[in-house]
């Protein structure tokens, strides 16, 4: 599914949006919940109220540091997948 239609749909099961990496235990507990459940997509960069993109920056650095996280951080280990590549310029 593109990321214009998932902007669309309301958060729930399988679908949340996170403003940024900055709050690690919520994203964690996300990522444990879809793991135990159906699975599910985390769009970050995304304002959770409004759904306006906001983009990563260093979004490769960022996908390193998520993974690497979610390594150290669940057992049994997740897998993780990812698709760094909506950003959003500034300027």
């Amino acid at each position: 599914m593109k990321i214009e239609a998932l902007l669309t749909q309301h958060e729930g099961k399988t679908l949340e949006f996170k403003q940024d990496l900055s709050s690690v235990k919520n994203i964690l507990k996300t990522v444990t919940a879809f793991a135990n459940t159906a699975g599910g997509i985390i769009l970050i960069g995304i304002e959770d109220s409004t759904r306006a993109v906001l983009g990563v920056q260093n979004p490769l650095d960022q996908e390193e540091r998520l993974c690497n996280l979610i390594a150290d951080s669940i057992e049994p280990p997740e897998g993780c997948t990812s698709t760094a590549g909506l950003n959003k310029s500034t300027g």
